[in-house]
């Protein structure tokens, strides 16, 4: 009985089994038969590109070889396109500390232009200081030298000569063509179009470039009185540079000043109009010590302590020797006859110059 039951149920089994092949055979033959009919499609494509190929000259071979390439090169694309959205992260980053660093020069000239407008108003008619942005343009040049070439004479002459020169304005007339640059820079037209023709590279380098604030200071050198006549300090004698190096030492400050023979390099006349009407004005809140020769200072200025010193030996090797009577103010009669034995000469040749001078 239960083999009987065994039989029947092997024998259900196997049709199963049976009729379950027969439907995978037919969906195989459906299968296989739009297999053919798609690989037929493609060999005949293939055919026409072989056929194509032949007749341009380029062998099947190549273009199989050159297909396995591209589909070597299929697994770059990814990274591709990472390095290109990382390159732009960093474009942004450089932007914006090329902004920030732009701030920080903008700040630092704004310092410079009020300490120079500080300077020129309290030494009124005396110095005039003016601080230039971007004053120094010799690493412009040099990058042009180095990285554009070629005949820029013009150009450089124009970008030298600016009263006013803007790294940011030059740099959207680079991007913006010759044209920009003819028109806000007046550089020739060729000139013009090999700097506007130049790479990013450069660009970037014009973008990375630190053209430092220049300072002019100037003397007048005129007599009190008279019409300013301004000298850059290139242009003055020693004397008179060292007279601008003094005023700008006696502007306002709590540090005592110790100066060594003034006279050494300056002038009566400035140290009469310049000199000592500063000390006499600071001397209040301020420490001055000079060592010098040159009466005026002690005595137009108002010296509030001389002291007269004797020297003995040489520089080496010598002693000074400080007399009690010798030290105090001119109103004290022994300082005042040290004074005029010293430095006027003795009272003598003080009466014969005034004599000679009419006074």
């Amino acid at each position: 009985m239960i083999l009987r039951k065994l039989d029947v149920g092997l024998d259900d089994a196997v049709s199963a089994i049976e009729r379950a092949l027969s439907l995978n055979d037919t969906d195989l033959h459906g299968v296989r038969k739009e297999w053919n009919s798609r690989r037929a499609e493609i060999e005949g494509a293939f055919e026409e590109i072989l056929k194509s190929l032949s007749e341009s000259a380029i062998s099947g071979q190549q273009f199989i070889d050159l297909q396995k390439r591209i589909e070597e090169l299929r697994p770059l694309e990814p990274r591709e396109r990472f390095l290109e959205s990382l390159l732009d992260v960093h474009k942004e980053e450089r932007t914006k500390l090329l902004l920030e660093w732009e701030s920080l020069q903008r700040k630092e000239y704004q310092l410079l232009e009020r300490a120079a407008n500080y300077v020129s108003k309290q030494l009124e008619n005396q110095i005039e200081v003016t601080v230039t942005r971007c004053g120094n343009r010799e690493p412009l040049i040099s990058l042009f030298r180095e990285y554009i070439g070629g005949r820029l004479s013009e150009s450089i002459d124009s970008i030298e000569d600016r009263e006013k020169f803007s790294k940011s304005i030059f740099l959207q007339c680079c991007k913006r063509g010759a044209g920009a640059l003819q028109e806000t820079f007046k550089i020739p037209r060729r000139q013009a179009m090999r700097i506007a023709q130049t790479n990013s590279k450069t660009l970037m380098l014009i973008e990375e470039l630190h053209l430092p604030t220049t300072t002019i200071m100037r003397l007048n050198t005129a007599p009190k009185g008279m019409t300013p006549v301004w000298r850059t300090l290139d242009c003055l004698s020693t004397g008179q540079r060292a007279t601008a190096v003094l005023l700008l030492l006696l502007l306002e400050s709590d540090s005592p000043l110790v100066v060594d023979q003034p006279e050494d390099d300056l002038d009566n006349r400035f140290v009469t109009e310049g000199i000592v009407p500063r000390v006499r004005r600071e001397k209040r809140r301020r420490q001055f010590v000079f060592s010098t020769h040159n009466a005026n200072i002690p005595v137009l200025g108002d010296a509030e302590q001389i002291i007269g010193l004797d020297a003995f030996g040489d520089a080496q090797g010598g002693s000074v020797h400080v007399k009690a009577e010798h030290t105090g103010s001119i109103d004290s009669k022994p300082v005042r006859e040290l004074v005029e034995e010293i430095l006027e000469g003795g009272k003598d040749a003080f009466e014969m110059r005034r004599l000679k001078y009419g006074f």
